[in-house]
Parts: C-alpha cells; sequence; structure tokens
C-alpha cells in the first residue's frame, strides 16, 4: 500500500463506521484531506480487496462486515510509512523489465504499487526517454526490454544497489518477487554471506552490497527458472576458468547451499559467476591479485596523465610529489580498469564537480602519447563520473601545496588587558582567514619597531595612526555588532589578499 499509513488508518477506520460509503467531496470535507487524496486512499483500500476476492468499494454502495474486516486486518501489517515516490517506482520497474519474472502489463504494476493506470502510464513514459532500456510493450509478453542478456545482468544488479538507500522501494520489489519471503530473511542470509566473506578472506563487505548480492541472487535464479541461462552466453571460456579459480567463488558455491536451504532455489553457474564478478569488485581495491604494482601498463598511463596535467595547469610540482600523484592515480585507474574491462557495477556517489580540474584530466586524456595502450585498457575511455574523480584527486593535490596567505593585523591600542585579550581570541578564533595579530601600546608605539605599512590591517581607538593601510577604529563600546563589523572587514581584505595573489 502505498499511502502514508496514519492517513490510511483514519479511512479505513472512518468508513467502518458508515453504512453507506459517502462520496469523495463529503469524505474529503470530513478527514481533511484533498479529493485527489480520497480517490488515493479509496484505490488503495479496493487494491487489498481485490487481493481478497472481494467486491470494492464504490461512493452511495453498501460497505459490508466482510470487506471492513479484511481491510482492518491487513491494515495491522501496513508498514509505518511505506510511501514511494516517481524515482523508486521508476527504479523496480526498470528491474522488474530486465530480468522479468512474469508478464508485466499497466495493471500488473497497478496492482504492485497500487497506483493509478496514469500514473504508472507516466512512469513508463519517462523510462522510455532514455537511449537504452526503453520498455518496449508487445500483446504477448507484456513490457520488456531488448538489450542483450549480460547487460540486462548489469543494469538489474545496478538497480538493486540504488535500491539499497530505499528501504521501502526495497520492500516493493521484494513483493514483486512472489516468493513471500521476508526481508528480514533476506538481512538475515545477508549477513551470513558478509561474515563467510570476512572469514574466508580476511575483508569485509558492507551489509548494503551483501544484501544486493542476495536479493540478485533470488532474482536471477528465479529468471533461470523461467528461461535457463548458458554460462556461455556471459562469460567467455577463458573469464570461466579465471573465475573458477577464486576464491570469491568458493565462497558463492557456498553461498549457493545456502540460498538452497532457505529459499528453495537452485542457482545455476551462471548466475555464480556473475555473483563471483560482483564480489570481486565491491572490495577490488583491497584485492592483492588486483594489485596496483600488478599493472605495469596503468603505471605507465599514470604517469602520463600526471605529467600532461603538470604542463595543462601549470602547478609546481616536483619530481617527488609527481611520482606521489602518479601512484594515486593508478590506485583509482585499477578499479577504472576493472570496471572496463568486466562490465562490473560501480556507482559513484559524493563526487565534488571542479570544472577547470575536470578540463584539465580531459586535456591530459588527450595528450597521453601511447594511445594504443590507453585505448587497450579503456577501449570506451573514462566515464564523465570517472573523470570527475581523477579531477577531485588533482584539486585535493592542489589545495594541499597551496601557500596559505595569513593577515597581519596589528592592534595599537590602550585598552585594558581584558578587552585586548577579547580582541585577540575573537581574531584567532571566529575570522574567516589565519591571522598574525602583533599587539602594541599605544603609548609605546612611537619607540616601537613596527611600521605600520608593513601590516594588512590596523586595529586601534586612536584616529592619529599614520597609515596608508586599511585601519580599523574601535568604537568606545564593544558590542556583537563591533566584533561583527571587524570580522567582516577582515573577511573582505583577506578577499582582496587572495586575488592580488592570482594576479
Amino acid at each position: 500500500m502505498s499511502v502514508p499509513n496514519m492517513n490510511y488508518t483514519t479511512f479505513i477506520n472512518y468508513i467502518a463506521n458508515q453504512d453507506l460509503l459517502p462520496n469523495v467531496q463529503t469524505m474529503s470535507n470530513r478527514l481533511n484531506l484533498s479529493s485527489r487524496k480520497i480517490y488515493y486512499l479509496l484505490q488503495s483500500a479496493n487494491s487489498d480487496l481485490r487481493s481478497s476476492n472481494l467486491p470494492f468499494l464504490a461512493p452511495n454502495t453498501r460497505i459490508t462486515q466482510n470487506q471492513i474486516a479484511v481491510l482492518k486486518a491487513k491494515l495491522s501489517h501496513v508498514p509505518s510509512d511505506d510511501y514511494i515516490n516517481s524515482y523508486e517506482r521508476q527504479l523496480i520497474i526498470d528491474i522488474c523489465l530486465a530480468l522479468p519474472l512474469k508478464k508485466w502489463t499497466l495493471s500488473a504494476f497497478q496492482t504492485l504499487f497500487s497506483v493509478s493506470r496514469n500514473t504508472v502510464l507516466r512512469d513508463i513514459s519517462d523510462l522510455k526517454k532514455r537511449e537504452t532500456f526503453k520498455p518496449v510493450f508487445s500483446k504477448k509478453s507484456g513490457f520488456e526490454f531488448s538489450e542483450p542478456l549480460y547487460d540486462s545482468f548489469v543494469h538489474a544488479y545496478n538497480g538493486l544497489a540504488l535500491l539499497q538507500s530505499h528501504k521501502n522501494a526495497l520492500s516493493y520489489f521484494i513483493r514483486s518477487l512472489d516468493k513471500h519471503i521476508p526481508y528480514s530473511k533476506f538481512l538475515l542470509i545477508s549477513e551470513k554471506l558478509k561474515n563467510m566473506y570476512q572469514d574466508s578472506l580476511g575483508k569485509k563487505i558492507s551489509i548494503s552490497n551483501a544484501l544486493t548480492l542476495t536479493i540478485f541472487s533470488t532474482l536471477a535464479s528465479l529468471y533461470s527458472e523461467l528461461d535457463p541461462i548458458a554460462q556461455e552466453s556471459l562469460f567467455t571460456s577463458a573469464d570461466v576458468v579465471s573465475f573458477t579459480k577464486r576464491k570469491e567463488n568458493d565462497i558463492i558455491n557456498d553461498f549457493s547451499m545456502i540460498t538452497k536451504t532457505n529459499f528453495s532455489l537452485d542457482m545455476p553457474d551462471a548466475v555464480k559467476l556473475f555473483l563471483t564478478l560482483q564480489l570481486l569488485s565491491v572490495t577490488k581495491e583491497q584485492d592483492n591479485h588486483f594489485s596496483a604494482r600488478a599493472f605495469q601498463d596503468l603505471l605507465v598511463v599514470s604517469h602520463e596523465i600526471v605529467k600532461a596535467f603538470v604542463l595543462t595547469s601549470d602547478i609546481n610540482i616536483s619530481q617527488a610529489e609527481q611520482e606521489v600523484l602518479t601512484r594515486k592515480i593508478q590506485t583509482q585507474l585499477k578499479p577504472f580498469w576493472y570496471s572496463s574491462k568486466y562490465q562490473s557495477i560501480t556507482v559513484y556517489d559524493y563526487l565534488y564537480h571542479n570544472e577547470t580540474f575536470e578540463k584539465y584530466v580531459t586535456d591530459a586524456l588527450s595528450k597521453i602519447t601511447n594511445r594504443s595502450l590507453y585505448q587497450r585498457l579503456f577501449p570506451f575511455g573514462l566515464l564523465t563520473d570517472q573523470i570527475s574523480i581523477l579531477a577531485m584527486i588533482f584539486y585535493n593535490f592542489s589545495l594541499s601545496h597551496e601557500k596559505i596567505h595569513k593577515l597581519h593585523i596589528l592592534m595599537v591600542t590602550s585598552l585594558p588587558i581584558y578587552s585586548q585579550n577579547l580582541f585577540e581570541t575573537l581574531i584567532k578564533r571566529s575570522s574567516s582567514a589565519p591571522c598574525e595579530l602583533s599587539i602594541v601600546s599605544l603609548n609605546d608605539f612611537e619607540n616601537s619597531s613596527n611600521e605600520p605599512n608593513q601590516f594588512d590591517l590596523i586595529i586601534t581607538e586612536s584616529t592619529e595612526i599614520a597609515t596608508k593601510q586599511p585601519t580599523f577604529l574601535i568604537d568606545s563600546e564593544l558590542s556583537d555588532s563591533e566584533f561583527d563589523r571587524l570580522k567582516m572587514v577582515i573577511s573582505q581584505i583577506n578577499v582582496t589578499k587572495k586575488e592580488e595573489s592570482l594576479t
């Protein structure tokens, strides 16, 4: 049921006290809900009645005790927050059509989501706007995709990985499997896979990755029961030999026995190999078999990228720093190469986009002299997100090598010591720029060696300090507004200094 539980509970309790179902406008007024929301709640109730083979509720028709009994019984099993949005519905439709377990029609999706026909039509229409994986309808098969099987596996796995951060939507998808396996059981089996991996290899995978692998294994195994999958349709013989030698494959074989016992499903060899590949990919950076030292070709490409970046960006960098940066780029290229070679799934989150550095990386890639080596490693080049990740590495390096410009502030004052200390703390702790503060007594200033024009800012209560530099005159009474004014002045001077350093 795709409605917030509170509204639905109120709706069911209201109609339970009626002999005839009131019209929509009356219910809208009584429940203080929009007419559209009432239609939505009514549709959700009828979806529950449909599953129990009872007649639908309709305005001005009699409500039976059987209908109320079923609705209240189902109400006790409704999750407290079961609403899913359009993006989540489309994600579920994506997975359902990638590896379909039944004929998916508009009415089938209506039943799954408890939404109107027009809502499903809008979701399908949005998916048709894509370049690939566009839903195609036929009377024989319903909605389906026309992409190759391996691509469909990748697409479904990718969708499940994205669903992990949408628990309600994930629960909806689990219902679509028609295996009556509760989410809690998937979670339990996933925990076993997580522990098996750590016990066997001494490495960790997240429960999110383990849950994705577990649910995908169920989906792919169910799909294989309907349409048997040969491993040759997914992998070359060389890949099969390579994967079966891996310890990860042994883990998946053991895991398949657990899923068989708990889910009564036989996992085909093709699915085991695909899961082996994904298990390799989720922790590939920790994998000694795929360590950076083993990829001398990637080292060559990384060196060229760094060299081209230095020339393009005109950043001053020592030879030792270039070598460190080359290793960092090589380490990051390793999973990129793995994804390119095996088309494994990687969802890149929390990216920072800096157009300048992304352009530096793009230009650097275009200037690689050994083009044949680069194209052999990355036949389709690097993805936009991968370029952004390399740009983040270079940008981080650039930030760490920026010279820190301190503001030099001279305070010439006869303020009491407690007031001076307050100023000093506020300047050092509250300003937007690193500051170096010198304090001189106003009475001793003429005899001091401090030259005001050598400082970025003068702070004083005197109007007799001769200087060309900005001067902050202290008011006769200290206040928050006075300190805020000082912070603003320091901030403005800092911006000016930065701009001057760039020219």
